[in-house]
């Protein structure tokens, strides 16, 4: 069995780290930063480009894809296109759940394309906002890479983190894994796994998101 593992937003493939090697085998990581690119995409849609990661990663639908937060998005929109099994790990189908500063995507993406929303100043807010001791280098380390990354690929990225969620839950994710303290992503609506920790899980307590995936897979 291949496992194709697809990280959130700012984050890179490394955010699996701690739980990757406790799943047997063969493992893909998807780097949204390479698929996405340093163009402008302002007509980027989530369900074309999870096509793109299907042709471009060779995904079938015998894969079981594990996506991270946005990266959970994107593993959806894959089951909405070829049936895969797939497990969303502090993510959302439901864009409701997103916790979100500004309330206008249309603001947002602006405040990203002119460097206004990921900048040291900005950061060093939401540093202070961020109270959740145990994920703080794993939460520094998506910022930084948001103001050190491309910008364009920056502005890509919140893109599908901003679009609506339009599907039917005909396809429901095969496993949610949330825990009630995560402060990004509102945990789910519909029946899920709970582990201890907050957004970063996977990071601060892989033991039982394993355990999670292994149990109910």
């Amino acid at each position: 069995m291949r496992i194709v593992f697809i990280h959130g937003f700012g984050e890179t493939a490394e955010v699996f780290d701690q739980i990757a090697p406790k799943l047997s085998g063969e493992h893909t990581y998807v780097s949204l930063w390479e698929a996405l690119g340093n163009d402008p995409r302002r007509n980027l849609r989530i369900s074309d480009f999870s096509q793109e990661l299907i042709d471009k990663y060779a995904i079938v639908p015998e894969d079981l894809v594990i996506g991270h937060s946005l990266g959970g998005k994107i593993a959806y929109h894959i089951k909405q296109l070829q049936n895969n099994r797939i497990v969303q790990l502090a993510s959302w189908t439901q864009q409701v759940r997103v916790k979100m500063p500004i309330k206008n995507p249309n603001v947002a993406l602006w405040l990203a394309r002119w460097g206004l929303l990921f900048n040291p100043v900005v950061k060093r807010y939401l540093m202070k906002q961020y109270r959740r001791p145990q994920s703080v280098p794993y939460y520094e380390s998506a910022l930084d890479n948001l103001i050190s990354g491309h910008r364009n690929c920056v502005v890509n990225q919140l893109r599908l983190v901003l679009e609506p969620v339009q599907l039917e839950a005909a396809k429901s994710p095969d496993l949610r894994i949330h825990s009630r303290r995560d402060n990004i992503i509102r945990y789910p609506k519909e029946p899920f796994i709970e582990v201890p920790g907050d957004h970063f899980s996977l990071l601060t307590n892989p033991t039982e998101v394993v355990e999670a995936i292994r149990t109910n897979l």
